[in-house]
């Protein structure tokens, strides 16, 4: 006989998020972690909550499962169809793995933390450690290249820490200097805008000097002064 849920568990109401597509293995952590917390404990129930959170797409994908479950475990079943068809396979988690994007704008333990979820828990090995190091700035990487990496953890906090410091030294140290205005040189002044040479541009009619080329009316007069 099928385990019934207690009253008082599904007396609470429980809404999952839409499935993840892209993540289905993140999103089942999820949802099953709220099955828990709830002591909801009968497949029947957690089949039609998983049911419920498929978009028409997803759902279209398993018409099957979903037209006829089996008489028994038909939350194991449909978590297993569901993870097959849009899980990642072991190539695809290893290609993502070694062309993983870098750092960018996140904390190394951010990084880590993708990388774990992408080798589905084996990390621990060379090319694993490797792989996390090679993201890392230079100023970064040569200062955790002789940490002990049997505890990511402690390695991925220590990048952090260095990360975080940084970030800081350069957005509050780094100073960049203005250029310099260039320098007016009257006698080696082009025209501007207006066509007028630099003194009638500053001077105007009170101009005693010109150089051409200038367009100012009766510059004549004051290049004879």
């Amino acid at each position: 006989m099928e385990e019934t849920d207690t009253p008082s568990a599904s007396a609470v109401a429980l809404k999952l998020p839409v499935f993840w597509t892209s993540q289905p293995d993140v999103w089942f952590s999820q949802a099953e972690a709220q099955f828990h917390i709830r002591n909801i404990t009968a497949d029947t129930t957690k089949y039609f909550y998983v049911v419920a959170a498929l978009d028409q797409n997803t759902a279209s994908q398993l018409l099957d499962v979903l037209r006829s479950p089996p008489a028994e475990n038909k939350y194991q079943t449909l978590k297993q169809q569901l993870l097959q068809t849009f899980g990642l396979t072991r190539r695809h988690r290893a290609a993502k793995l070694l062309d993983i994007a870098g750092l960018g704008d996140r904390k190394p333990s951010m990084l880590l933390a993708e990388m774990r979820s992408l080798s589905d828990g084996h990390t621990s090995c060379m090319l694993f450690e490797e792989i996390f190091l090679r993201q890392m700035p230079d100023e970064i990487r040569l200062q955790l290249a002789q940490e002990d990496f049997s505890d990511l953890d402690a390695v991925a906090e220590r990048a952090d820490a260095l990360w975080l410091a940084m970030r800081s030294h350069t957005g509050i140290h780094k100073v960049v200097k203005a250029p310099r205005p260039p320098r007016h040189n009257p006698d080696n002044a082009s025209t501007n805008t207006s066509g007028y040479c630099f003194y009638h541009a500053k001077f105007g009619a009170q101009a005693r000097k010109c150089r051409d080329p200038c367009a100012y009316p009766g510059k004549a007069v004051a290049s004879q002064q």
